[in-house]
Formats: structure tokens, C-alpha cells, sequence
């Protein structure tokens, strides 16, 4: 054969020997086990992964219907101050200086102008709010700040009010 006449392809074709079929079958063949052996260990891989995923999220949807079943049962009469972490103290503590009549003055007593007291604010706290009191308890009692708000856009809260428990809520709900 001359070099040129391959290259332009002036090549007579019927002077080619022929391909030996068992050898491509072979090769095919062999090329075709290899892919689906390897596209096998692949998805049985992939599948592996998924089961401990999906096995993993069990265990901590778990853990979190326990540690919610938990801060259910903590009462709510004797409650903990969220900001200081004291116990609220539902009745005042009278001492002797305070039982003791206030001496009676002669002048009258001055009366503010209402223009200068404060104005109550309108709606509730946001630690005091029964759509957030759960979460605010979640983060006293030691629930890592970050899976408190992906809990509270799991079930469509505002989680940027976990950084402000004063921001008052006008559409807030108390019980």
C-alpha cells in the first residue's frame, strides 16, 4: 500500500483483510460487563449513601420529637424569665417599710401631664408569644440556635425574631 493512497482514502478495499468477528464480539462483550459492572457498584454506592442519610434524619427527627415532647412537659406556671434566666415571681414580697401607711401630706400630690408618660406599647413580645414561647424555651434550655430557626422556617415563622425576644408583635397572641 503507499502511504498517500491512505491517506486520500484511494485505498481498494477489497484488499483488506477482514475483521476477525469473535475478537469484536469479544471486545464488545467485554466493554459492555465492565460499563454495567461499573454503573452497578456506582448506583449500589449511591443507594448506600441515601439509606444513611435517610437513616441519620430518622435519629434526629427522633432526637426532636423527644426534646419537643420535653420542653411540652416543662411547666409553664413557674416559668423562667427568658432575658435574666430567673424564676418570675408571681406574687410581690411585702416587707414592713411597705406595710407601714405612707404619711399624708399637705400638699397635693403633682399629676403628670399625660403628654409625657409613656405610651403601652401595642401587641406582645416576641418571647411572650404563644406561636414562639416553644422555640424561645428551646434555645434556654441549650438547642443550638441554628436548628432553632430551621425548625421555625420549617413550620413558616419570622426565625429573625429569635435574635430580638423584645421586638413587639402586633399581630401577637397571648393565651
Amino acid at each position: 500500500m503507499d502511504a498517500n493512497a491512505t491517506i486520500t482514502g484511494d485505498v481498494d478495499k477489497t484488499q483488506i483483510p477482514p475483521l476477525n468477528q469473535k475478537r469484536i464480539l469479544a471486545f464488545v462483550n467485554h466493554f459492555l460487563i465492565s460499563t454495567c459492572t461499573y454503573l452497578n457498584e456506582f448506583a449500589l454506592g449511591c443507594e448506600t449513601k441515601f439509606v444513611e442519610m435517610e437513616r441519620q434524619l430518622q435519629k434526629t427527627e427522633a432526637s426532636l420529637i423527644i426534646l419537643e415532647a420535653k420542653l411540652a412537659s416543662i411547666p409553664t406556671d413557674n416559668e423562667t424569665d427568658v432575658d435574666t434566666g430567673s424564676p418570675a415571681n408571681p406574687l410581690p414580697v411585702t416587707t414592713e417599710i411597705d406595710a407601714a401607711p405612707a404619711p399624708v401630706a399637705d400638699e397635693p400630690p403633682e399629676h403628670e401631664p399625660e403628654a409625657e408618660q409613656e405610651p403601652q406599647p401595642v401587641g406582645v413580645r416576641a418571647c411572650e408569644d404563644v406561636r414562639y414561647r416553644k422555640f424561645f424555651k428551646m434555645l434556654h434550655v441549650g438547642v443550638p440556635a441554628p436548628a432553632v430557626k430551621q425548625k421555625m422556617n420549617s413550620e413558616g415563622l419570622d426565625s429573625q425574631l429569635l435574635d430580638t425576644p423584645d421586638r413587639m408583635l402586633e399581630d401577637g397572641v397571648r393565651e
